[in-house]
């Protein structure tokens, strides 16, 4: 794993250049509460994982994320492993930048780790929304990128093309 405080971070790059702003988040993700981390965690999908498009700073990022994901809850988790499988399916993406050789060790041992990250929060109760992106985060790193993005992408609500009723998408039930 890429040491938060390692030079080469400069020379990553994310969504708006350099990557050297990135482990500053990251580290932020432990000294913040609640609200302030919402925010972060706003920052690092849209720097490491915008518009669909990764960036080499993502894929140094991903271990320090699903290690964080391992210490949290399972709706903490989530947030932290949906955007893992975000950058892995951008990384499968044509045109996507390789995952630079002195970080692909870390990346896919990390990306590996993510199965076990869920089954540790296997016994905690997951709403809906934790459901939803657990789910498709283990097909991810399971190797099914496209079964996992369209999990990911499941709406609780749809609208009836036909007639313009509102109803609850199968799973959800009607409490969604």
């Amino acid at each position: 794993m890429l040491p938060l405080d390692d030079a080469r971070w400069r020379e990553l790059s994310q969504a708006f250049g350099s990557a050297e702003d990135v482990p500053r988040l990251l580290a932020h993700l432990e000294l913040v509460d609640d609200r302030a981390r919402r925010e972060l965690w706003l920052g690092l999908w849209g720097t490491l994982w915008r518009a669909d498009t990764v960036f080499t700073a993502s894929y140094a990022a991903v271990p320090h994320l699903v290690a964080w994901a391992a210490g949290r809850g399972a709706a903490e988790a989530a947030r932290a492993l949906h955007l893992v499988a975000g950058i892995e399916i951008g990384r499968l993406q044509p045109g996507a930048p390789p995952v630079p050789p002195d970080l692909a060790r870390a990346y896919h041992a990390a990306v590996a780790a993510v199965p076990g990250v869920v089954a540790g929060r296997i016994d905690e109760p997951w709403d809906p929304d934790t459901a939803q992106v657990l789910t498709g985060v283990l097909a991810v790193a399971k190797g099914h990128p496209d079964f996992g993005g369209a999990a990911l992408q499941l709406e609780p609500r749809v609208t009836c093309a036909t007639c313009g009723d509102v109803r609850a998408t199968a799973g959800w039930g009607p409490s969604a």
